[in-house]
This record gives C-alpha cells, structure tokens and sequence, in this order.
C-alpha cells in the first residue's frame, strides 16, 4: 500500500505524522510526504491542520484529517499513538516529543485544557530520542510537576542532550530546585516564559530572582501576549520592566492584524531598535 501523508501548515516536522510513517512502513508499506497538489496516486492520505487560521485545502475523497487546528478532539489510534517517530520521514537530525500533555492553567487564549486536559505524564525521554545531540520537548507545561521535571532534566543532562523547551517553562510554578536544576543543562535555545498578565508579576519577580541567583537570566527570554486583556500602557510597562530585570522579550499580537499591535511587536522584536528607540519616539 502507497500511503501519502499531508503536512499542511506545521512550521516543525509533525511528530504525529511521523509515528503514523513508523506505522505504515511496520506494516511494510510505502510511506511519503505529499503536498496537496499532489495528492493523487495514494492508497491512503493522511492530513495534519496545526493551526485554526490556515486553510483547508481540498483533497481527495476517504483522507484522514487530524490536528488541533481541524478537530481538538482527534486522537491517534492507540497503536499508532505508541510507535517510536520515523524522523527520516523530515531528514530531521534532531529528537522531538512529549513527556507529558496537558496544563492546569486555564488561560482564556489557549487550547491546551481543552485539547490534553489537567496536566498528565505520559513518558519520558527515552520515547522518542535515539541518541541525537539535541532535542526539542513540546510539554506544554514541564515544570508543573516537581518530580517529573526533576527526572527529565536528570535525563537530559545525564546524555548530554542540548534541549530547546519548545512550549516553554512556568515561571509561576518555577522554585529554587528546579533553577538550581536547569544551571546544569545543555542549552539548544533560549528557556522560554511568559508574561501574559499584569496581575502575575509578583511570581515574574520572583522567579527572575530565582534566575538571577543561578546565572541564569542571560539564557532566558519572556513571550509578552499583547491585545488580549491588557491596556497599551501595561503592555509597555512589562516589557520595560523585563528589560529593567536584564531578560530578553518577545511581543506575540493577539490580533495579528491589528495596526497597533503589530507595530509594538515590530518595535520589541528588533533589539537594536528596541534598545536605542523609546516606544514614543518609534516611527
């Protein structure tokens, strides 16, 4: 059987189109990436939607459609859900996976709840790394769990596995065992956080402390949501108050299209801009 399998709007390879690859090729099928113009000629497709604001394209009658951008319910079958991800399928030199799902967040703007539920473990490392140099964990909410996270970062640091946090860390579930525990860890990219809300900043202060203690502060970055529930003026009072605690920011627009938005983004986001030109004086 010829299996094609449908990548439509991923920005990094789709880890549940690579277990369904291992699936099929277990199977002895042939098994590779089509784009929907080229969808012909397969006995089966499968197609993964990522994001709610991309479209749809047309395809062939009997295609498998998952993904959190087409169904939030739509689950791998269990004995797809349990193979190791065929990373030949992207040429992709790195390992990708989850060790857990879920958040106990309930953050008005995010999916996840819905989707995976209260924060569940559902593995660990050795699930999907095969022994490459680096890794990128997708755990929406890793540090949640104080023993999970220990064990995690013990595995990592024990490999010597350089690690790109991909959802990013809690920062209001950051204590000082874990900020001691992540000053051992081989870094892939910046550790993300965020400060999505105002009423937040006291565990912010506190957990950039925690940082601070550890040298950490130069390896971290902050997402800031703008245009959500926030005023332009708390908006420009976080990220200056970030750079005033010597972190790195990062502006993500509720409303991508919004003119105001947009432009606070493009201002924050250039860092020599942003370090040489106050907001007022932005043009």
């Amino acid at each position: 059987m010829k299996v094609g399998l449908l990548d439509i709007d991923g920005k990094i390879p789709n880890f549940a189109l690579m277990k369904i690859s291992s699936y099929h090729k277990s199977k002895g099928d042939e098994v590779e990436l089509c784009g929907p113009l080229f969808a012909d000629g397969y006995d089966k497709i499968y197609a993964s939607k990522i994001f709610t604001f991309s479209e749809l394209p047309t395809l062939p009658d009997g295609t498998t459609i998952g993904g959190s951008g087409h169904n939030l319910l739509s689950r791998l079958p269990g004995e797809i859900e349990n193979e190791f991800p065929d990373y030949s399928l992207y040429n992709c030199d790195y390992a990708i996976g989850f060790t857990s799902r879920g958040c106990n967040r309930r953050c008005p703007f995010c999916i996840v709840p819905e989707k995976e539920g209260r924060f569940n473990v559902v593995g660990d490392i050795y699930n999907f790394w095969e022994g490459q140099d680096k890794l990128m964990l997708l755990d929406n909410s890793l540090n949640t769990d104080e023993d999970h996270f220990s064990k995690i970062i013990k595995q990592l640091v024990d490999n010597g596995i350089h690690v790109d946090f991909n959802q990013g860390l809690d920062i209001r579930h950051l204590t000082e065992r874990q900020a001691h525990l992540l000053s051992f860890v081989k870094l892939w990219k910046q550790i993300h956080f965020a400060w999505d809300f105002i009423k937040t900043e006291s565990s912010v202060i506190d957990g950039i402390k925690l940082l601070g203690k550890y040298n950490l502060k130069n390896r971290v970055m902050f997402y800031v949501l703008i245009g959500f529930n926030s005023t332009r003026e708390e908006d420009y009072y976080r990220i200056t108050k970030l750079r005033e605690w010597g972190v790195d920011s990062f502006v993500m627009p509720y409303d991508k299209n919004n003119t105001y938005q947009k432009r606070f983004a493009r201002w924050v986001n250039h860092k020599a801009i942003f370090k040489t030109v106050d907001w007022k004086d932005y043009k």
